[in-house]
């Protein structure tokens, strides 16, 4: 029994032993992972530290040039018209008993549209000399009894009162005969101009009046409107009014068509409706554009002004209706990014002329302004 007693104890030792050397082991090995751990972290730290910088981000640069001023490019509309168009009627009254024309035909000049009754003009023009040739006879007996009285006055053989009454008699005659020679020479305008012709060249554009109207002096019969003159009718800003030149020509367009027309006249007063000023422009070359279609007169006028053209990729929205450029300037010799403010003047396709605190001479960012701020290094590429 004295020897199961002592080996117990024996075992007893052994076993703590052991457990004490397996935790001695595994705290030392948790140590050594924890001592191992912060060196690879200290390593991997100074190998970080030693890895180069990123390089500067590369931006496309272009170096500007103050500039005097930009062109505007303006368009009226205007509208293609006859030079002359005008509503034709008889200066008397009467029966009308023909009309020669239709609408659309072309007739030229003193062709004769409409005629009206004339018979009782003619009545009284026969009338009229009947009565022309009646006094002519009378005439030419006052005439052969004023140099009988002559004859005798000379001898003494008559009176000066019988010589007297023969010589105003002849006088009186010869008035008479006028006033008729004058009263035919009315009556043959009449007939003339019962016969109505074209005052110029032109189209037919209206008729008002058939065969059988009994119109009164004044009353339209056609609508004449000339087609070898054309003209275009344009309402033009004070400032392009300013510029245009008369007998200038001028760049036209309607429908696709471009063509071009002097300069004839200058209205100068204002239009109070559309603040224009009126002008006319003779065109021939629009032969194809119909009358009352719209015509466009292109001008390009010169603005004098101090700025720079820069291309619109190059803007961003500032604040207060201002924009922004980013340009790159040489800070320590390297190139840092700035912002300028600018005023937009004038927008021209892909560009803009703008004026602000840009400086000639100065290199604006082209594209990519999303991706730099002011303050940040960049290498600038020259475009």
């Amino acid at each position: 029994m004295s020897g199961e007693t002592t080996g117990r104890p024996v075992r007893s030792r052994i076993k703590a032993g052991l457990s004490l050397a397996a935790m001695t082991l595994t705290a030392a090995t948790f140590v050594g992972l924890a001592v191992g751990g912060i060196t690879l972290l200290h390593m991997r730290a100074d190998a970080e530290a030693t890895v180069a910088p990123n390089p500067p981000i590369t931006v496309s640069v272009r170096q500007v040039s103050s500039a005097t001023g930009y062109a505007v490019k303006e368009r009226f509309a205007g509208r293609l018209e006859p030079a002359r168009q005008t509503r034709l009627a008889f200066e008397r009254g009467g029966l009308v008993v023909s009309v020669d024309v239709e609408e659309g035909d072309r007739l030229s000049q003193k062709a004769v549209v409409a005629r009206l009754d004339t018979s009782k003009l003619e009545a009284e023009r026969n009338r009229l000399e009947a009565q022309q040739r009646e006094i002519a006879a009378r005439l030419d007996l006052a005439k052969a009894t004023l140099k009988r009285q002559v004859a005798l006055t000379r001898r003494g053989w008559q009176s000066e009162q019988r010589y007297d009454a023969a010589r105003f008699s002849v006088a009186e005659l010869s008035a008479a005969i006028e006033r008729l020679n004058s009263s035919i020479r009315t009556i043959n305008i009449d007939i003339e101009k019962s016969a109505l012709k074209l005052p110029f060249t032109g189209t037919i554009a209206a008729r008002f009046v058939d065969e059988g109207a009994v119109v009164d002096a004044g009353t339209p019969v056609v609508e004449i409107m000339e087609t070898e003159r054309r003209q275009v009718r344009v309402g033009v800003s004070v400032e392009a009014a300013r510029d245009l030149k008369t007998g200038h020509h001028y760049q036209l367009s309607s429908g696709g068509n471009i063509f071009r027309g002097r300069l004839i006249s200058k209205r100068p007063d204002l239009q109070t409706g559309t603040r224009t000023v009126t002008v006319l422009l003779e065109t021939n070359q629009a032969t194809n554009v119909p009358f009352g279609e719209i015509v466009e007169l292109n001008l390009e006028r010169r603005i004098q002004a101090k700025g720079f053209w820069l291309p619109v990729a190059a803007l961003s929205e500032g604040r207060k209706g201002l924009w922004t450029v980013l340009t790159v300037v040489q800070e320590g010799g390297e190139d840092i990014v700035a912002r300028e403010a600018v005023e937009v003047l004038h927008v021209d396709d892909r560009r803009v002329f703008a004026r602000g605190t840009l400086s000639d001479g100065a290199r604006i960012v082209l594209n990519g302004t999303n991706r730099v701020i002011p303050g940040q290094h960049v290498a600038a590429a020259a475009n």
